[in-house]
Formats: structure tokens, C-alpha cells, sequence
């Protein structure tokens, strides 16, 4: 009987992974892992305000999101020089390799990590990077990943280094309340330090806590993108206008002693899931983020597990949580088990 439960829970979770195949449309000017080191994020567009103006995709159109160009453009600053001098392809050796790095103007990254470049960044920043218009389709699922590891002169659990991750569309929509308030969208540098075998942080002489730069977070969120405009500000508009982007709202105050390093930023469709939304029903539709820490991921194929390790309690495998654990395959603080 027990053999049975066994096959059919595999066979159940089979189903769910076969639901959901990925389809990658990350531009290639992502990869910031085959690019010289010393490679600079390209922003393409800056403005005072905390939003881009939908305007700016829609004038670009697809001509802007050429697969190794890409599209980056930054708030709350009119000076994208400062912003894209403050950014760097970095190699940081071993199975890590390069990785795309954010750097505040006091970090000590570079004499504790070994890697040397001018980028550094003594200002806020928000950064929205976009799909290509031409592959990203309305009326689908969208999902963006992201792998990053933040380095800080002083590991706090209260710093607020990256204070929001969130997803959109061109327009600013960006998803329901719950998404918006979910409490682990603020990043904080100790998310990063080493922690023993019992889950509690390590700490040094000083009772300070270690930084682990093996230990990674992988941050994914979907997102629907409806195929309705608002009002009459989009008339005669078509599909391919309007791109996807993900933000980032990284605070001056955190950043200034820290460095961020992006190892992946990777988009999305979501094939075969059919959960269709009312387009009548605004604002745009979001599933929750999802972060995981750990050793950093290399392959880019393989769906990720969409439940932290680290977090106690029962879950299934959509990432929901459960009272208690009956007839199936569940994660119990961290491991897969096989009821």
C-alpha cells in the first residue's frame, strides 16, 4: 500500500512539473556571465520619478530590445552615468565565476572578496530591466528569476540593502496587495551569513555575523500579463509595445557599506498553465515570491523547488502551507517527505 502512495504521489508530482514548462526570453545582454569583466549595466533611461513612464517603452518599441542590447532604465535619479559607473561585471573565481556587481561607494567587498574595479554607486537607486517586447506575449504567465548574494561591511538584519522585488508591466501595474506586503521582499545583508548545521547564524570573535559568499538567493515571482490597456491612452497599440519589467528599490543608506551581485536574472513564459484572468478585474495578477537560500544554482533548465529550505513548518509542493501532512509528497521544515 505504502508502495502505491509512493507511485502515485511521484506521478502527482510529476503532473504539477509537467503543468508549468518554462520558456526562456531573457535577452542575452542578461548574461552577464559570458561579458568581459568590467562590463557595465547599459541604462538606457533615467528620471526623477519613482516610475518610468509608460511612454518611454512604447516610443522605444521592439527596436531597443535588440537580444544583446536589452532595456534598463532607472528612478529617482537624472543621471544614469553614476548609475551604470557604479555597476560591473565582476569574476569572482571557482564555480561562481562572473556575476553582474552593484557596488555602494564604501563597500569593502573588493579587499575581503579579491576582485578590483571602479564601479561604485553613493545614491539611491531603482532599476527596471525589461523584456523583449517582441517574445513576450499578453494574456500569459511570466515568471522572473533572480540569483543574488549581497555583500555588507557590517551583517545587519535590519539594514533593508534591497527594500523591495517586485514585477510589472510597462505600464506600472504590478500586482495584488498581498504581493506587494509580503514581508520577505525586503532583503537584508544578514540573509547571506553563514549559518550552522541547526540553522543559527555563526558568529565570530566579536560576536559578529559571518558572511557566506556561497550562500545564495534565488528570487522568483509570476506574473499575468493582461492584453487589455487602460482607458484610451494605449489606442492603436498592439501587444509588442508593451514589454514586462522587474524592479529593484535599493536605498542609499544600504548599499553605501555593501555589494550586490547578480549571478542570474532570467525570464519566462509559463507554457500550459491556463489560469486565465478577467481582464475587467485591475490591478494585474501576481503569484507571490518565492525565496530560496542556498549554494549558488549553475543550471537554468530545471524548475526550482518554490519553497525556502530554511522556513519550519508542512508544505505542499505548490508552496502552500499546510496544518498537517496526509497522502502525498510534502516539504517538513526543508525536506521532501513522502507520506
Amino acid at each position: 500500500m505504502k508502495k502505491f502512495l509512493l507511485f502515485a504521489a511521484l506521478a502527482a508530482s510529476m503532473n504539477v512539473i509537467a503543468q508549468e514548462s518554462l520558456t526562456d526570453i531573457t535577452p542575452a545582454a542578461y548574461d552577464w556571465s559570458h561579458q568581459p569583466v568590467g562590463t557595465k549595466m547599459v541604462i538606457k533611461h533615467a528620471v526623477p520619478e519613482w516610475n518610468t513612464p509608460y511612454t518611454f517603452s512604447y516610443t522605444l518599441g521592439g527596436s531597443e530590445y535588440l537580444e544583446n542590447g536589452g532595456c534598463i532604465s532607472a528612478n529617482a535619479t537624472d543621471n544614469p552615468q553614476a548609475i551604470m559607473d557604479g555597476t560591473a561585471v565582476v569574476d569572482l573565481g571557482g564555480e561562481i565565476g562572473k556575476v553582474m556587481c552593484i557596488n555602494g561607494a564604501n563597500s569593502k567587498a573588493q579587499q575581503t572578496l579579491g576582485f578590483t574595479t571602479a564601479a561604485s554607486i553613493n545614491d539611491k537607486i531603482q532599476i527596471n530591466i525589461f523584456t523583449n517586447p517582441d517574445n513576450t506575449p499578453r494574456k500569459q504567465w511570466i515568471r522572473c528569476r533572480l540569483v543574488l548574494n549581497i555583500f555588507s561591511n557590517t551583517i545587519s538584519t535590519t539594514d533593508g540593502i534591497i527594500a523591495n522585488m517586485y514585477f510589472m508591466d510597462a505600464d506600472n501595474n504590478n500586482k495584488h496587495a498581498d504581493v506587494a506586503s509580503f514581508p520577505d521582499n525586503k532583503v537584508n545583508s544578514a540573509q547571506f551569513a553563514e549559518y550552522d548545521e541547526d540553522g543559527d547564524p555563526v558568529l565570530d570573535d566579536n560576536e559578529d555575523y559571518v558572511y557566506d559568499k556561497n550562500r545564495w538567493l534565488t528570487y522568483e515571482i509570476d506574473y499575468y500579463l493582461m492584453d487589455t490597456f487602460k482607458g484610451d491612452t494605449y489606442e492603436g497599440r498592439t501587444s509588442q509595445d508593451m514589454p514586462a519589467k522587474w524592479k529593484m528599490w535599493i536605498p542609499q543608506a544600504g548599499l553605501a557599506q555593501s555589494t550586490i551581485f547578480i549571478k542570474q536574472l532570467k525570464f519566462f513564459t509559463i507554457d500550459g498553465y491556463t489560469d486565465d484572468k478577467d481582464e475587467a478585474n485591475w490591478p494585474a495578477y501576481a503569484r507571490g515570491p518565492h525565496l530560496t537560500y542556498g549554494p549558488c544554482p549553475h543550471t537554468t533548465d530545471i524548475q526550482s523547488m518554490r519553497i525556502s529550505p530554511a522556513r519550519k513548518g508542512i508544505y505542499n509542493l505548490a508552496g502552500q502551507r499546510v496544518d498537517e501532512a496526509r497522502n502525498g509528497v510534502f516539504i517538513i521544515d526543508g525536506h521532501k517527505v513522502v507520506k
